[in-house]
């Protein structure tokens, strides 16, 4: 029993440590944020999202506590630009109506768009997923798989609980709307008011008057579900996504528990990195026996494995003439598989890479 309270106690002291509370070596008393640490007192010029050195386009990482009311920080600049573009190439051709977590279904209380990338996808976001670990504090098994999300205007999640088990949530903004799209928490208090005076009025009406970050690409937010007991739930990370306004958001999500999560699925991802993911636009067979299946009925008495159902593709849907056979660079016959198949279909200017990128 004390060497399970040491672990835990060990646990929260290593969340705590990095999210802020522990001294930051390396730096200058100057660059201290921690206010109080060395009896300094609070400084307004510091609690906007300008970067350490001043700069509001500096791509230093660094982290900024803004709640413990839920405890919450944001990592400024977690994510490179081409580790986001990775993320969204991976993801893009693979979006479907996003459903209620814990529900399986499709509400109107969750509007955008999602898919999901297994854990071990690949090289890129197998080191993603370790310095979500380094942050967190929590081992990469533990994670889920990353969710990619999309939300398009007037697109939201409203109010919410994550629930399920998990002990924290990590949000990573892939792609800035120009206006709403805020992760909200509905009950919460700022670390010091002066944070909330300076970011509110850039808030959408959503989320003024509440603890909330405005999406910003390659910024990542990590919250804990749960408080330091690790048993409770934290009502007070009830959260929504606000309402996009105007342009688009995309963002990537970690979803992170206090045991082992899925193990067998765990133990399939150690095992290698994950195969490429067929494009829902490109009609083919994906079995040998498709063609014999196909004259012994089977796309009409066995539709969802041969054609596809529930945003899932089938495997035989060439043989079943349930798409058509595509040029490679033919964009509306591909397009209109997609659609078909129960995938959204996006314009790559939205990710507002520069030429070439």
């Amino acid at each position: 029993m004390h060497l399970v309270r040491l672990y835990l106690a060990l646990v929260v002291a290593g969340a705590l440590w990095q999210l802020g509370v522990g001294a930051r070596t390396g730096e200058s008393e100057s660059e201290e944020r921690f206010i109080g640490w060395k009896g300094e007192s609070y400084r307004p010029d510091r609690v906007d999202a300008a970067a350490p050195n001043g700069t509001n386009d500096s791509k230093r990482p660094w982290i900024q506590v803004v709640s413990w009311k839920p405890r919450a920080a944001i990592y400024h600049n977690f994510l490179s630009d081409r580790e986001c573009k990775h993320i969204l190439d991976l993801a893009k051709g693979q979006m479907q109506r996003s459903q209620v977590v814990g529900k399986e279904t499709i509400n109107d209380i969750r509007t955008s768009y999602g898919t999901f990338l297994r854990r071990n996808y690949d090289p890129v976001i197998a080191a993603i997923e370790q310095r979500v670990s380094m942050w967190s504090q929590l081992p990469i098994s533990h994670q889920e798989d990353l969710q990619v999300l999309r939300y398009g205007p007037s697109h939201k999640y409203g109010p919410h609980l994550d629930g399920l088990k998990r002990a924290a949530t990590m949000l990573m903004y892939l792609v800035e709307p120009e206006e709403g799209g805020e992760t909200t928490f509905t009950n919460s208090e700022w670390a010091h008011p002066e944070i909330g005076k300076a970011l509110d009025p850039t808030f959408s009406s959503c989320a003024k008057g509440h603890v909330a970050m405005k999406p910003k690409r390659g910024d990542a937010l990590l919250f804990f579900d749960r408080l330091p007991d690790l048993q409770t739930e934290d009502p007070r990370t009830m959260h929504t996504a606000c309402p996009v306004i105007k342009g688009v958001k995309w963002n990537a999500v970690k979803w992170i528990h206090d045991t082992v999560y899925d193990p067998k699925s765990w133990e399939e991802a150690k095992a290698g990195w994950a195969p490429p993911t067929p494009d829902p636009g490109w009609c083919d067979d994906f079995n040998a026996g498709c063609a014999d299946w196909a004259a012994s009925g089977e796309c009409e008495k066995n539709p969802g494995y041969m054609i596809g159902e529930g945003g899932q593709p089938g495997q035989c849907r060439k043989v079943c003439k349930a798409c058509r056979v595509c040029e490679r660079d033919d964009k509306a016959c591909l397009s209109e598989n997609r659609k078909k198949a129960g995938f959204g279909e996006f314009d790559e200017a939205e990710f507002k890479f520069p030429p070439g990128f």
